[in-house]
């Protein structure tokens, strides 16, 4: 969404950091009275205890365009903030909401869960190139976040890996 850089109101406006800045942005701007928040997923990285950054190089602060946008613009670890023309980005209060109620007091938000598919399940393709088609599994390949399929069409079978969401179990 956009909102006229001259709106006192104060919303979640939409800031552009330095790349692997999200930190230390954080921790300055918080610093100095602004909330801000940078959703988080947990690492692939065993070692890696503080997760990292659901959209890297984005950071929201909640802020008055009018009155704090320049301010907020200077702190280290800020690149600039996301602006079209005369308009900031932002988002809505309900999705920063819910996206700190999937955290869980966790710090982490918890990701959607994966769609499991079982040997021989049929299936049908929602998106790509195959949208409309329909298949059998072969094979669930969640370490790749695909899935094997076995795409029958035009009177041949040809076996396609697909991501994992772009096939919906098929209603019957």
């Amino acid at each position: 969404m956009l909102s006229d850089m001259t709106n006192p109101a104060r919303i979640w406006s939409v800031f552009l950091t330095k790349p692997r800045k999200e930190k230390i942005a954080v921790e300055y701007l918080s610093r100095e009275g602004f909330d801000t928040y940078c959703p988080r997923v947990m690492s692939k990285n065993i070692r890696d205890q503080t997760g990292q950054p659901l959209f890297p190089g984005y950071l929201f602060i909640r802020l008055s365009p009018s009155m704090e946008l320049t301010i907020a613009a200077r702190c280290p670890g800020i690149f600039r903030p996301l602006i079209f023309g005369n308009q900031v980005a932002f988002i809505e209060e309900s999705i920063i909401s819910g996206w700190k109620e999937r955290e869980s007091g966790k710090g982490f938000v918890k990701p959607e869960p994966r769609p499991a598919f079982q040997q021989g399940q049929k299936v049908r393709f929602s998106e790509g190139p195959f949208a409309g088609l329909d298949g059998e599994v072969l094979e669930d390949l969640p370490a790749k976040e695909r899935v094997k399929v076995l795409l029958e069409h035009l009177g041949m079978s040809v076996a396609v890996e697909a991501g994992r969401y772009s096939v919906r179990k098929k209603e019957e």
